[in-house]
This record gives structure tokens, sequence and C-alpha cells, in this order.
């Protein structure tokens, strides 16, 4: 289904999300002079737009057809450029030239991505194009994706914006029909760059900055801090501390087996408080999300601090006689659950099959883009408008097909659908409605059990949502004991007091078709006030308090979204949305960008911090950076820009100010120990360091002394395809000659042979035993090239190397360029073969990485 202006949603809103305003008129029809340049996020979605709109050319990079070209951008073709290239002095990483705020920011081609960028560009520069059509997501993120290559290739064609919630055929023709004025979504624009670079800004900042104040402790690797992922880890570490210094507590509970005056079995089963139990008294509210200590075996209320207490107790309750004081049935409803936005999604996925965040948003993301069965699962909305509740029986109709959904679909069609305010509220519903089935059967569809498992999660959610209110009839007895002249302990006093609750379901409703998760029924006899029941026995229970939980991805999820504030209530969750950690499309990308970079592992379905997370934490010393309120108070902010409400160059100016602030403090903190880092293996020292004097290990790709890039020692165990030996090693530590080798390889392929040793920077050079131009002994002497002098001998080849950017990666060798092996996951490093037209040196290259951009 496709969202469409809605007359009955708040002006405000309509505005926001571009309605309200009159759309360009659609492409030309063929024929027409010129064409439209149309821009779609993905290959898929191209051609499925392609399909719809009946276009069937195929071009390299783009698909043509009815006045269209329809090209894509594979995600971020281009990406914000790295600092180095705004000033000199910010490829070194040095505190002095901090903070790096750019005046203007530019964009790069991200690597890989060079041949797509060439022709995006010349479609959009072309002079025959009279228009050009984003296709992107219709989210933050993919306008973000449009506007970058759109101003990075200078157009200015007029632009419209096709936004669709669901990639069937009729979908995308009704949302094509409906294209509106690009310029209606400058906020949603203005917020995606500001989220980028607020992103950029803090990020390189921060990290630079106390990267650098560890060196200065000793400490050699990076230090990533990220202005949603270090406040996440800060959420994840401290709820693990929390579980390390927790210290059970043992408690005692009484529990009396009862029998009603001249009643049969069943027996009562009651349990002792030490509160009297009064008319009205609210059902224990169920808490699955939120981890505590408190314990199955009832309320704190009933816990006795010592086991001769209640041993006391359970002495005076046997054999006596009590009186019902109080008999309490009342009926309760339980209106139906709130559609799925992602977040809930991929919490109930979490809980129910163990699928991680992430796993679920690939899901929902392929049932969205390709299987056509879902609308835009990337919402923050649990609601629908009007209008898009009026399509919900088509909808039905569709999957009625489905053996286990036809009934309910029927007995639903069969009278006028139920709209509650659960269900319709144009005022909840933002960029995108809830998720819900597009109306195709999917049992044509060739569905992984995964896939099956969401679709039906979201499907049964849907039909739940318009099913009536389940019953259940809550029953509380308390029955008042009188102890005679049996001991109690002080903290007892008379008379004793026992309390029993039942729970019975009277009309299941809507949860015959999306059951909860299950809670026992018990069904307590019907008893009068005034009458007997007498206690047969009773038994003390031990019991011990229980640490909080640790995260998993079902909580962690709504800890972002409320930015780490314990919230119960569903109305004030869906108020603090706007203000959590990231958003629902980003939640999860965080979590996985944390375990790649070893911050934090999995063990089972639960989250831990790892030592190097915990280091990372305890050495930032500026409190806002992990901060969740502080950095969802920002994501509040951007969704307010969505809306009119800030101004970009303000929240710039803010961002601006405050990364000095940050700045400032790292500069003046005291550096933190060396272990904030990530742990190195601590092998054999193979000698000591001639610049600093710090033992030297082998590491997985190089030889290096235990300081770290503080220290520019830096043995690669590869040099011009020659391994280096421990032995090698061992002999340059101690100012000797290593070799000669045979084996090394120049650039061009051709073997030469030469030795090694460490000049006084700490930088290994090739020594020629016959001179600094003697020639390769595999050459003939009379014939070809002088070899390289030794200053300008083939340089090791850094590949496998840590990438210097981000410190988390390898250096990988492509056709023209070495690059970061994370390129996927962000890491924009890349350094080309030459250095401009010529090799590079052994010298120029170190230099050249030394100081990541």
């Amino acid at each position: 289904m496709c969202p469409r202006r809605d007359p009955a949603r708040p002006a405000h809103a309509r505005r926001a999300r571009g309605e309200g305003r009159a759309a360009t008129p659609p492409a030309p029809p063929p024929g027409a002079p010129g064409h439209v340049v149309v821009v779609a996020e993905k290959p898929s979605v191209a051609r499925d737009l392609a399909r719809a709109l009946g276009v069937r050319g195929k071009h390299e990079g783009y698909l043509e057809g009815e006045g269209l070209r329809i090209t894509w951008c594979r995600g971020h073709l281009l990406e914000l450029e790295n600092p180095s290239a705004y000033d000199p002095r910010w490829r070194a990483w040095d505190l002095a030239v901090l903070p790096m705020i750019p005046a203007a920011f530019r964009s790069r081609v991200r690597a890989g991505a060079e041949d797509q960028w060439a022709v995006v560009r010349a479609l959009l520069r072309d002079r025959g194009a009279r228009g050009v059509v984003n296709a992107c997501d219709a989210g933050r993120e993919g306008e973000l994706i449009f506007r970058t290559v759109y101003d990075e290739a200078g157009c200015a064609l007029p632009v419209r914006r096709l936004w669709v919630a669901s990639m069937t055929d009729a979908a995308l023709q009704a949302a094509w029909a409906d294209l509106r004025d690009g310029a209606a979504y400058d906020r949603l624009g203005d917020a995606a760059r500001c989220r980028s670079e607020a992103d950029w800004i803090v990020g390189l900042n921060a990290t630079r900055a106390l990267t650098c104040l560890a060196r200065q402790g000793g400490g050699g690797q990076l230090l990533s801090v990220g202005r949603v992922q270090t406040p996440t880890l800060r959420m994840i570490v401290d709820r693990d501390r929390e579980i390390e210094a927790f210290v059970p507590e043992t408690f005692w509970r009484v529990e009396a087996s009862c029998r009603a005056d001249g009643g049969a079995p069943p027996q009562l089963t009651m349990a002792f408080t030490t509160a009297r139990p009064t008319d009205g008294e609210p059902e224990r509210p169920e808490r699955p999300d939120r981890p505590g200590d408190e314990d199955d075996l009832g309320p704190r209320a009933e816990r006795l601090p010592r086991a001769e207490a209640a041993e006391f107790v359970a002495a005076a309750l046997r054999g006596r006689v009590g009186r019902v004081r109080l008999a309490d049935r009342v009926e309760k409803r339980e209106p139906p659950p709130l559609l799925y936005d992602l977040t809930s999604l991929q919490r109930r996925a979490n809980q129910r099959f163990g699928l991680s965040a992430a796993r679920t948003l690939d899901i929902a993301q392929a049932l969205y883009e390709r299987h056509k069965l879902l609308t835009y699962p990337r919402t923050d909305s649990r609601h629908l408008t009007p209008e898009q509740f009026e399509a919900v029986p088509d909808v039905l109709r569709g999957i009625s097909a489905v053996p286990v959904y036809g009934p309910t679909c029927a007995a639903l069609l069969a009278a006028p659908l139920r709209r509650t305010r659960r269900l319709v509220d144009a005022a909840e519903v933002g960029d995108h409605h809830a998720i819900l089935p597009t109306g195709r059967s999917p049992l044509s569809a060739d569905l992984s059990i995964d896939e099956k498992r969401i679709f039906d999660l979201v499907a049964r959610r849907l039909l739940a949502a318009l099913s009536p209110d389940a019953r259940f009839e809550l029953t509380t007895l308390g029955v008042e004991v009188d102890p005679g002249g049996a001991p109690l302990p002080p903290e007892v006093p008379p008379p004793l007091w026992l309390r029993a609750r039942g729970r019975v379901c009277r009309d299941s409703g809507w949860q015959a078709i999306d059951p909860p998760p299950r809670r026992p029924e018990v069904e307590l006899p019907l008893l009068q006030i005034g009458d007997e029941v007498h206690v047969e026995d009773a038994q003390p229970l031990e019991g011990k308090t229980r640490p909080p939980r640790p995260y998993n991805d079902a909580s962690l999820l709504l800890a972002m979204e409320t930015a780490g504030r314990a919230v119960d209530d569903a109305e004030l969750k869906r108020a603090l949305r706007h203000a959590g950690l990231g958003t629902p499309a980003t939640r999860a990308a965080t979590l996985q960008t944390l375990i790649e970079r070893s911050y934090v592992d999995r063990d089972g379905r639960d989250l831990r911090a790892t030592p190097r997370g915990c280091s990372l934490i305890d050495a930032v010393p500026v409190e806002g950076l992990k901060s969740p309120a502080l950095t969802g108070q920002w994501e509040l902010r951007l969704a307010r820009m969505e809306d009119g409400q800030e101004a970009r160059p303000r929240f710039m100016a803010d961002v601006a100010a405050y990364v000095q602030e940050v700045v400032a403090a790292i500069a003046g903190a005291a550096p933190p120990p060396p272990e904030a880092g990530p742990a190195r293996d601590r092998g054999e020292s193979l000698g000591d360091c001639p610049l600093c004097a710090a033992p030297v290990r082998e590491l997985p790709t190089v030889y290096a002394c235990d300081t770290g890039r503080a220290c520019p020692l830096v043995i690669g165990k590869t040099i011009a395809h020659q391994p280096v030996s421990r032995s090698a090693v061992k002999l340059l530590l101690k100012g000797k000659r290593a070799g000669p080798f045979k084996r090394f390889r120049s650039k061009a392929g051709k073997p030469f042979e030469a030795s090694l040793e460490l000049n006084p920077e700490g930088r290994v050079v090739f020594v020629f035993d016959d001179g600094p131009r003697a020639r390769p002994k595999a050459d003939p002497p009379a014939a070809g090239p002088a070899p390289p002098a030794p200053s300008e001998a083939p340089p090791a080849d850094p590949a496998g190397s840590p990438c210097p950017a981000c410190g988390e990666g390898r250096l990988i060798r492509g056709r023209a360029a070495w690059g970061c092996s994370r390129w996927r996951e962000g890491c924009g490093f890349r350094l080309g073969l030459l250095d401009g037209e010529r090799p590079w040196t052994a010298e120029a290259l170190r230099a050249a990485l030394e100081g990541p951009g």
C-alpha cells in the first residue's frame, strides 16, 4: 500500500512529510522532448520500478524506455571526505590540530563504486534530461543518498520524490502517479545531512583525541568513539558491572495448603504476606523487558529476612482456621497489541526465535524488496492513517488463502472492521505507517524458514489488532488467621494474612491468532467474605534475589529506543521514541559495529561487554560522549528538524561547539592506562626496541613493540614478497644485518637479492653487498636496468597490515589502490598503488601510512 495525502492528518504533520503541496506532473509520455532520470537506491528497486512502469531497455548501469532512464546507487556511492582532503595538517593524528571542523563538507567516491558513479553522474548531467525523480528509499538515509549524488554531480534539474511503502507493482504505479515536489523534503534532507556530518565531526575528533591521549600514556591502539556507538556500549558495560557487583540475598517465604470450609479438593494454595490485602489490589504487572531482582516466588512484601522468622510463621499457621476478609472477582479486558514497527518486530523475533536485530532487519528488507510481501520495514510508527485503514480489507483477502489465516480473515471480513485509536491514528504516523502485509499471498513465494517466521509475526499481528479484546477473570482472596498464642517474630505482628490470586481466560479474543507468552491459569474456588478456611499445612521456602539479566537484542533495542530510561508505559515509550539512541533503521547496525570492533560479544542470546569495551568506556573522560540521554536529545532535535521545528545551521553550530568542549576536556585529562586498548598477544619477546626499549613481539601481521603506534618501529612479516623470520628480527634488534635473502621481488615481479637492517629511525632498509647501485644477481651483468638504490628499493607491501584509519580492518590490495577490508562497514581509507606517477619508495609509503586520513 502506498501512503497518500490524508486530509485528516494534522497540517503540521502533512507539511513535514511533503504533503499538502501540489505535485509536479508525472514523467512525460513517450515522444515528449527530453527524458526523466530516475535514481533508485539499489539495482533490485530499479528493476522493480522498471517492470511496473514498462521500461525494458537495458544498458550498462541503467534501464531505459517510456521517456525514462532508471539508474541506481548501490547504497552510498559517495561518502564524506577524509580529514586530510580539507587540511593537510589533519593527516597527522595530533591533539594540537583538533578539532577538525570543515567549513563545508565534501564527498568522494566510495571504493569500488567508481563505474556506477560515472554512469549516474553522466545521466544527471545529460543535457537531454528534463527532470529527476528521487526513487531512493523513503526515509532519512535514502534522502541523504540521493541528495549527495545530485549535488556532487552539479545537477540543477527539477526534482520530484517517489514516496512508496510497498514494492508491489500496484503500489509503485500508484506512487508514480502521485509524485511529489522534491523541495517538500528539504527538511528531511537537512536532518539526514546533519546526522551524517555530526557523526563525522564527533566520531573522528573524539576518536583521534582519545587515541592521542592514550598514546601519551603508552597505549598504542586506536580507541574508536561514536556518537551513538559509545552510549550504547556504555549501557552494556554498566549492566555487566551491575551483574558482577550483585550480591545475592537469601530470603524466606511461607506457603500454606488450605481447604475451604466444607470444601473438597482442589486444595487452595495461599502465600503468607506481611501486608494486609485490600480491595482493588492490582495484579502484578509483567515486565519481560526490564531485568530486575524481583523473584518469581513473589513480591518483596512476602519476603522474610531470617529462616527463624519463616519457621515461626509456618508453625503459627499450621492447623489454624482463618476467615475470608477479601473476595474480589473482576473482569479484565486486554486490548489487542499495537502493530509492529521495526524495533518491536526485532524484539519479538529475538524473544521468539533468537534472531538478532540485524538478521531480522535483513529478513524484513528481503520480504519488502524481493518478495513484495511486507510494506517498508524501517519505520518507527505502530499505527495507520485513516486512508491506509481503508485498504486493509484487500490485505485480508490477499492473505486469506493461507489456511492458518483463512478462518480469522473470514470472520473479520464478515462484519465492519474495528477501527480504534490503537490501530488508526494519523498523528502517530510519520514517514511510514506500521509494518503490514502487502496482500500478496506468500504461498507462491520461495521463503526460507526465517522469512516465513517474520511474515507470520506481521500477519498475525495485523489480524490480532483487528480482533476483539481478550477477557480474563481475576480473583483475589485474602484470609485473616489468628495465631492464638503462638510465638511470632518481632517483624510480624498478628493477625497473619494469606493471599491467593487467580487468573482465568474467559474469551481469548485476539490471543487466539497471536498468542502472547503463556501464563499459567489459576482458578480459585468461589468464596464469600466470612467463609472459613482451614490451614492444613504451611512450609517455609528459601529463595535468593537474582541479579539483573544481561542485555540481549530485545532488551537492548528497548533501552536504545528510550535512551536507557526504564520505561514501562507504552504511551511514554512512544513519546520518547524520537529521543532514543539512533533510529529503528540504524540500531541493528550500531550493535553489529560494536560486535565487529570486539567491544561486545554474543554469549548465546546475551550481549556482554568485552574487556576491551569496558576499558574503552573507562578511558572516555567526557561524560557526554557516553551519555545515552544526551545522545537521545540529539536524535530528538533531528526529528524536530524533519518537522520544521529545528534549524540546520543552529544544530551544526551546537555540534561544533560541543566537539570543541570534548576535545578540550580530553586534552586536559590524564592519559588512560595502556590496557584501554585491545589486549595484545603477549607472546615471547624477540628483543628490546632500539628506540623505546620496550619488548618487541610477534603480532598477527607485523613485529612491533609493546609501546604500540606511539613508537615508529614496525617490521613487516613479509617484505617485498619475502617472509621475515623471527630469527631475522632478533638480529635486526641487536643492530646486526639479516640476510642476504634471494627471494625479494620488485613490484614488476623481478627478483633481487638484498640484506635487511634497521636504520636509526627504526625503519627496515635494503642493503646491497656490491654498492648502492648494484644489479640484482638474477639479471645478467651487462643487461637490464640497474636495481634501485637502497632508498628507492621496492617497499614492503602493506597488504595485511592494520588499517591506519580505523585500526580495525586489514589493508587489502585492489587494482589501483590499497584499501581497508572494512570498507563495507564504512571505513574509507584508500591509498593509491603509485605515488603520483612513480612507484612508492619505502620511506614515502611509510610516511603516507603513518598519518591515516
